[in-house]
């Protein structure tokens, strides 16, 4: 038996958007007799406001908040929790009201999470449009870089991923996605792990699992740009 696991935004679903109907309807079909987990840095609501429930069910379990919950068919399983220094806070508020990026901000810049911290310059309650827009600037500027790097230095028991266009995750050490590999090899030893993310790379917020799951033996790691790459490389394998 083979383990699938599947980041969600930029791999399952677009960035932030709901899972296509012709993709949900390939996926239930594609995985009726297989073993599929996703692993995202989102927490279980905003996994609702991506997938209806029938392709919710369709996953063994669901790893939301970087693997700090653990979600089996609608139920918690078990709960990490986070108690941030509160110089923390501090400085995720001045980087909010120093930015220099030009445009709008928006509401639900600092959002707690079960284990985790989801911050965002630019607001998570923006449209999807002033998405775009930041990720471009961020792109030149690398303002989420050199904000990771400054609090890494502050932090160093901290880790911090930047995820998705506009945000970045932050969590005890050994405490982001790579803790979701060891947990399924302790359920599953002997049986192979396949992981499909869209940030697989250095700097991207699935590249701790990706290492993680190499690191187990008997796994591999599958690069995806997007749904519809997903989509491709499970109808020809």
């Amino acid at each position: 038996m083979t383990i699938f696991v599947f980041d969600l935004d930029g791999t399952l679903t677009p960035p932030r958007l709901p899972m296509s109907e012709d993709f949900e309807k390939f996926f239930i079909s594609w995985s009726k007799d297989k073993k599929c987990f996703i692993a995202t840095g989102s927490d279980f609501k905003k996994v609702t406001e991506q997938m209806s429930e029938i392709a919710m069910n369709a996953f063994e379990g669901i790893y939301c908040s970087m693997g700090n919950v653990l979600w089996q068919k609608g139920e918690i399983i078990y709960k990490n929790e986070f108690k941030a220094d509160v110089r923390l806070f501090e400085m995720l508020e001045n980087y909010r009201s120093s930015t220099n990026y030009p445009y709008q901000l928006f509401d639900n810049y600092i959002e707690k999470r079960d284990g985790m911290i989801n911050f965002s310059v630019l607001g998570r309650d923006c449209p999807y449009h002033e998405r775009e827009r930041y990720y471009a600037y961020d792109k030149e500027h690398k303002e989420r870089e050199k904000i990771k790097n400054e609090l890494m230095s502050f932090f160093p028991e901290l880790d911090i991923a930047i995820g998705g266009m506009i945000s970045m995750d932050i969590t005890p050490k050994g405490c982001g996605k790579e803790q979701v590999a060891q947990k399924l090899r302790e359920k599953y030893p002997d049986e192979k792990i396949i992981f499909f993310g869209d940030k697989t790379f250095e700097g991207g917020n699935d590249y701790s699992l990706a290492l993680a799951v190499l690191e187990l033996g008997n796994s591999s790691v599958v690069q995806v740009s997007g749904p519809d790459e997903t989509k491709e490389i499970l109808k020809n394998m």
